[in-house]
């Protein structure tokens, strides 16, 4: 538990943007929860966020990043999740947060969203780590980003590829779209791609800190896990990819 809080102190985050002087990583002690501030602030720049935006955040999870990208950017935010559980975690973390962030959560599959969410159009829509329990479906979630932006919208996507799946990297019975398959998917779903960044180096990055973290608490559950991952990124058969795109 005590290396559990370690870890995501205020709600799942995400993974971190760090600072590289060649391929080494130079900051990773400024911890985890700020290498994922730091990534939501390099997502945003990206995505050119303002105060003027209005966000779909598709799978908001706890609510960190939604809080996050409200907080640095000023702009409305509206998350979309389907666990409950990570839903009453998340207006949690915002009323514990402040009173003043225009930032709402609610509790619905992405693909049959309220009529609240589904009748509005948004400037942005965003999707940090969220696709990636569902590949197979990956053309859907993305004609979902697609139908929720005004024309001229842009889509802040950042999420786990393969060809290994992320989670089961060793199993080689389970795949996960690449790189390239995630650019044609988005390209194909009527998108004009503006950036393309392979971040698999911030991925590993931030799972070395959490492996470090692990052997602090001499956790072999996630020693083993974390061990496995780094393993699988540096072979290039897991990574990360990121993509800001233009509806058309």
């Amino acid at each position: 538990k005590q290396w559990y809080q370690r870890r995501v102190r205020d709600g799942n985050l995400g993974d971190g943007y760090y600072t590289f002087v060649g391929d080494e990583a130079v900051n990773l002690d400024i911890g985890f929860p700020e290498a994922c501030r730091r990534m939501t602030r390099y997502l945003g720049a990206l995505g050119q966020l303002d105060t003027r935006s209005i966000v779909l955040d598709l799978g908001s999870g706890e609510g960190t990043p939604a809080i996050n990208m409200a907080k640095q950017f000023g702009c409305k935010v509206v998350g979309v999740e389907l666990s409950s559980n990570n839903v009453e975690k998340a207006r949690g973390f915002l009323k514990e947060e402040s009173s003043t962030l225009n930032v709402q959560f609610h509790e619905a599959n992405f693909f049959d969203m309220p009529a609240a969410v589904s009748n509005c159009m948004f400037t942005h829509v965003w999707a940090q780590v969220s696709f990636f329990h569902t590949h197979a479906h990956l053309r859907r979630c993305i004609d979902v980003a697609a139908n929720s932006l005004k024309s001229g919208g842009t889509f802040v996507l950042v999420d786990y590829c393969g060809p290994r799946h992320p989670v089961f990297t060793r199993d080689t019975t389970k795949s996960a779209p690449d790189m390239n398959r995630y650019i044609k998917t988005v390209e194909d779903a009527g998108f004009k791609i503006l950036i393309k960044e392979d971040a698999s180096r911030h991925f590993l990055a931030g799972t070395s800190f959490l492996r470090k973290i692990a052997g602090e608490e001499k956790n072999t559950f996630e020693i083993n896990f974390y061990d496995g991952r780094i393993s699988s990124i540096k072979e290039g058969l897991i990574g990360m990819v990121i993509i800001i795109a233009q509806k058309k």
